[in-house]
């Protein structure tokens, strides 16, 4: 289909397209990036014509004659056809139709990307043109999928503009729109598709390949639809942000009144100097904090570049050419979907990411805003080749959040090199802060003998042993954790979020701060 629009000399305004729903675009031109002239196999044909024919030319009177008289004309046509081609180059140029959201979308999904090919009308080529979609570096390959195949436009003469004037100062612009599809596999921020353009030359002599770069980046963001549906079938969600409430456990630790003593009320909870002072017990009453802080910790040392196994039941196992998931990947989307819970909640949230020390912070907020910067700052998050130090990660923790918060870590700590420095550094902060541990079990760590799995040589006895060895190391780890009164859990990867997010919302209603 064919759009014909006029387009004065100063900056194009946003406007409607017809051709997208009545949804505002706009038209952003491409940077040519490479170009490629070459012949066609009809030339090749044509060559090899001439040679059988030059072959043949001695035993004929005057061949060379008649051969002369039909290269010659030949070798011009040829000539003027590249000429020709050459010269008109630069006639058509694609354009990305730019909507309101921008060039972006969410792992595992479909996005339709609208191009136009531009053209002035002053010369017309009354061929076809081929348009494809393509990764523009090998990085990208793993990040998006072209679905489209390459696509032959049929470039028609337009009908007249109504009223069949124009401007002094303006031109007629032809636009001739096709659509991309590209499935999103990685998140991130990529450099856009790479365009590519093919012309043929009039007599279909020569053949000009140019190629475009975007000049924005496309936006993958983290799939959170998956994450969101297991935490929406939590009964512990469902109490706390569901329309059935239920009453909250213990006490908070905002002081509402004092009132006088009670039978049943504990010691702790007599304010003694106030007794003394009024000469009869009185008890302090708490509010639950319908306020609290929560912090997520996400880990991005080399331990986070580990790769989990594909999961059966999931979405993405139909993808074969995406890159195997990490697990900073499930980090990172245990972490958004836990953000997208506090802001239901009305928690404020923020974020720690760490390596040999705290990489980035962001601040604890609520609403939108918050949410938004706390997902650009995952955005492009990957694994760095250093070990993690949770000495120097607690520490800054202590010094840099004064108020108390519930501290999410989200890791793998099955690494036996780190399990004395993160006892160390558990006990810099247990005191001032909640701190909720949840790790990845591998699939190997298990009690002896547990499985239905058969046993039918020596290793794989001592595989079995070697496991509830490794199992038992762990378990020894989380109960000394748990004397001080840090939560640690070992989960396999398929449970992960789920109990992640649900450590939170059980901590949340029994008031732990």
């Amino acid at each position: 289909m064919v759009v014909t629009a006029t387009v004065e000399v100063t900056a194009e305004p946003k406007r409607l397209n017809p051709l997208l729903g009545g949804k505002i675009s706009q038209r952003i031109a491409l940077r040519p990036a490479e170009s490629l002239f070459s012949p066609q196999e009809s030339l090749v044909w044509i060559i090899g014509a001439l040679g059988v024919w030059a072959c043949i030319v001695p035993w004929f009177a005057r061949g060379w004659l008649w051969f002369g008289l039909i290269a010659t004309p030949v070798a011009l046509l040829a000539c003027y056809d590249a000429f020709a081609l050459w010269l008109t180059r630069e006639e058509f140029s694609p354009v990305l139709l730019r909507q309101e959201k921008g060039l972006r979308g969410c792992e595992e999904q479909t996005i339709q990307v609208p191009f136009a090919l531009n053209g002035s009308g002053r010369r017309w080529l009354p061929y076809d043109i081929r348009v494809a979609v393509m990764p523009a570096t090998e990085d990208c390959e793993t990040a998006f999928r072209v679905k489209s195949d390459p696509q032959r436009l049929k470039l028609e003469q337009p009908e007249s503009v109504a009223g069949g004037s124009t401007s002094a100062i303006g031109a007629h612009i032809q636009l001739w729109q096709w659509t991309a599809e590209i499935t999103l596999l990685r998140r991130g921020l990529w450099p856009g598709p790479r365009v590519g353009i093919e012309r043929q030359s009039r007599f279909r002599i020569w053949r000009l390949r140019r190629w475009f770069d975007m000049p924005e980046p496309l936006r993958i963001d983290a799939n959170l639809r998956p994450g969101r549906q297991e935490i929406l079938r939590s009964p512990v969600y469902r109490m706390l942000v569901a329309s059935q409430q239920t009453p909250w456990t213990g006490h908070g630790r905002e002081f509402e009144r004092l009132r006088e003593y009670q039978p049943g009320d504990t010691y702790s909870e007599i304010a003694w100097k106030s007794s003394a002072r009024r000469g009869a017990p009185v008890t302090r009453l708490f509010q639950w904090e319908q306020k609290q802080e929560v912090y997520f910790v996400v880990d991005q040392s080399r331990a986070s570049a580990l790769a989990l196994p594909p999961s059966a039941d999931s979405e993405s196992a139909a993808l074969p050419a995406r890159a195997p998931r990490r697990m900073l990947d499930l980090a990172v989307e245990t972490a958004l979907v836990g953000a997208t819970v506090a802001l239901e909640l009305g928690d404020e949230f923020g974020l720690v990411t760490y390596a040999d020390g705290a990489n980035s912070w962001l601040r604890a907020g609520s609403g939108r805003s918050q949410f938004h910067r706390f997902r650009d700052c995952l955005l492009n998050v990957e694994p760095l080749p250093t070990n993690a130090d949770y000495e120097a990660l607690f520490s800054d923790i202590r010094v840099r959040l004064r108020r108390r918060a519930y501290l999410v870590l989200l890791a793998d700590l099955t690494e036996r090199s780190i399990s004395d420095p993160l006892r160390r550094g558990v006990g810099l902060v247990r005191s001032s802060h909640a701190l909720l541990m949840t790790s990845i079990l591998p699939a190997h760590v298990r009690p002896a003998f547990s499985s239905k799995e058969d046993l039918n040589t020596d290793q794989d006895v001592y595989g079995a042993l070697a496991g509830d060895r490794e199992n038992q190391r762990l378990v020894a780890l989380a109960r000394q954790l748990r004397q001080l009164d840090v939560q640690l859990r070992y989960i396999p990867p398929e449970k992960f979020l789920r109990t992640a997010v649900e450590g939170y919302l059980e901590n949340k209603r029994e008031q732990r701060l």
